[in-house]
Parts: structure tokens; C-alpha cells; sequence
């Protein structure tokens, strides 16, 4: 099978939402906020993050009752809705140990073990956590009694190289050369972390590696993504409510690389969440910031 080689144009959109994120980026870096409020302010990130990402999938349960199984975990069996948002709580726990650890290898494996925890005793979870897909899907919308299909994976055979194909291009892509390497006539593969999480998204679902679970398991991964690069944004970002406010347009974004294969579109939209998502992070932190400390040189690295 070749190598995964994604294409996309560098719109003066998608430059313009990369400026717009890393101004964000330094001004987080940089705000100093109260130890409590940052951790309340994460934690209500990663419960809404949670809860969005299910509810994307169709899960009904709210916020609220997500606040409340938190703070006070129910006697009873728990619900699969419940199951499935302290299953992502954890995943969340599992990636917090490559923050900034740029050199770490995202491999396989990483995949699998993400989706063991989040279908973890949930649906096909029973049986199939963590492992891929052996037989074939259809991914589309019911209609009546008919089914209107939106896409077809591969083949459940092919499966295994796709997802290798594009851990393999995640390393190609994560460090720039040295110098000397340059000097030596190597080009510079670097991609910006953003895009790169961007694209991986999309590839994953498009993989649909996975019978269950591959829209929550592929956010996550994309979160992993940004961890591991050094954009963690202090924990203190939500996408997937952007995605949920209007899941017809994540969709529609989606697929239009399906169609055409050209990733512009799809990083526009992905870049433009984003960017809304940090500016209302700014706004939130500049009011509870007890001022700017100076940023020692930490993100002069391999990263760019």
C-alpha cells in the first residue's frame, strides 16, 4: 500500500486562523491564572468535551447529570450513556503523560488502547474493545426503513496498513532537520501541529478502523495529537462543542475530503473551531488572570 500523502492549499483563511491560534497559544502560555480557577476551569473543559463528543453520537446525556456523576458517582448500575462519559474521562486521564513529549513515537498501539477505554463495557465494547475492525461497514443516516450511505470504508483487510500508513506519516511530519541536514539539501517536512491533528482526524474516520466508537476514539486522538506537540492550551480547551452545535456542518466538512480529497475545506472549518474555541479561552482567562509572566525561551524547539 503507498505511503498516506494528504493534500491541501494553505488558503490565506487557514494562515489567518493559524495566526489567530498561536497568538491564543502565547497568551496562555504566558497569563498567570489562580491554581483553583485552572483546575475548574479544566475540569469543566474536559466534562463538556466529554459530554459533546457523546452527544455528537447521540448520547442524551446532559451536562448537568454529567456534573453530578462526578461529584457523586450513583449506587446503582450505571447507565451506558454514564459508562460511556466516565470511559472518556479516562482516556483523558491515560494521554495527560505525553504532554510535551515530543520525541514519544504515536504509534498503533496508542490507537488501540484509546478505543479500549472509551467502548470499554459499552455496545460492541464487550468484545471488541481495542481491537480493529475484521468485517465491513457502511457509514450513513437511516431513513425510514432505508439506509442513506454516505461513505464505505476499506476493505476490513486494507484496515491495519491505513492506520500504520498514517502513523507513519504523523512521524515524517512532527520535527524539522537540523541544520546541517538542511545545509546537506533535506527539505523540511514539518507540518503545524494543528493541521497536522486536523488531518488525522478525518483520516481515522475515514479508516473507520473500528466496528464502534471511531468518531469519539478519533476526537481523542486528536487531542492526543495536540498533547504530545505541546498544544494543550493548559487543558483548557473544548472542541467537540463546537462540532455538536452544528453536527450537520462537522459532517458535511468531513466528507467533503471524501469526495474530493483535497483537505482544505475540512482544515478550514477544523481551524475556524479552533480559533473560535481559544479566543473564548482568552477572554475567560484575561478576566480571571492575575497578570502576564514572562515565557522563558521553552518554545524555541524542534516544533517551530
Amino acid at each position: 500500500m503507498s505511503a498516506f500523502s494528504p493534500t491541501w492549499t494553505l488558503t490565506p483563511l487557514l494562515q489567518r486562523q493559524l495566526v489567530a491560534i498561536d497568538r491564543c497559544v502565547g497568551f496562555l502560555e504566558a497569563v498567570d491564572l489562580n491554581t483553583d480557577w485552572r483546575t475548574d476551569l479544566r475540569e469543566s473543559a474536559r466534562l463538556q468535551d466529554a459530554v459533546s463528543s457523546l452527544q455528537i453520537e447521540g448520547s442524551s446525556l446532559t451536562i448537568e447529570a454529567a456534573f453530578r456523576l462526578v461529584d457523586a458517582p450513583p449506587e446503582r448500575q450505571l447507565t451506558e450513556s454514564e459508562q460511556e462519559f466516565l470511559n472518556y474521562l479516562a482516556a483523558f486521564d491515560a494521554i495527560d503523560g505525553i504532554r510535551g513529549d515530543k520525541k514519544y513515537p504515536v504509534s498503533r498501539r496508542d490507537l488501540l488502547s484509546l478505543h479500549g477505554l472509551i467502548v470499554r463495557e459499552v455496545r460492541g465494547g464487550y468484545v471488541n474493545a481495542g481491537r480493529l475492525r475484521d468485517s465491513e461497514v457502511l457509514v450513513g443516516d437511516r431513513n425510514g426503513e432505508d439506509v442513506v450511505v454516505h461513505h464505505r470504508p476499506p476493505h476490513s483487510s486494507e484496515v491495519r496498513d491505513h492506520v500504520d500508513a498514517l502513523m507513519d506519516w504523523l512521524g515524517a511530519v512532527k520535527s524539522h532537520p537540523t541544520p546541517a541536514q538542511i545545509a546537506k539539501g533535506r527539505l523540511d517536512p514539518w507540518v503545524h501541529p494543528v493541521i497536522v491533528a486536523g488531518i488525522a482526524q478525518h483520516r481515522l474516520v475515514w479508516i473507520h478502523p473500528f466496528l464502534d466508537g471511531n468518531g469519539r476514539t478519533a476526537r481523542m486522538m486528536t487531542t492526543l495529537l495536540l498533547f504530545q506537540r505541546g498544544y494543550d492550551f493548559k487543558y483548557l480547551f473544548d472542541l467537540s462543542t463546537y462540532y455538536n452545535k452544528n453536527r450537520d456542518r462537522y459532517y458535511a466538512a468531513l466528507r467533503a475530503v471524501d469526495t474530493t480529497g483535497d483537505y482544505t475545506p475540512w482544515l478550514e472549518y477544523f481551524l475556524g473551531g479552533f480559533a473560535y474555541q481559544l479566543w473564548g479561552i482568552k477572554v475567560r482567562a484575561q478576566k480571571l488572570g492575575r497578570g502576564v509572566h514572562a515565557v522563558g525561551a521553552e518554545g524555541d524547539d524542534e516544533e517551530g
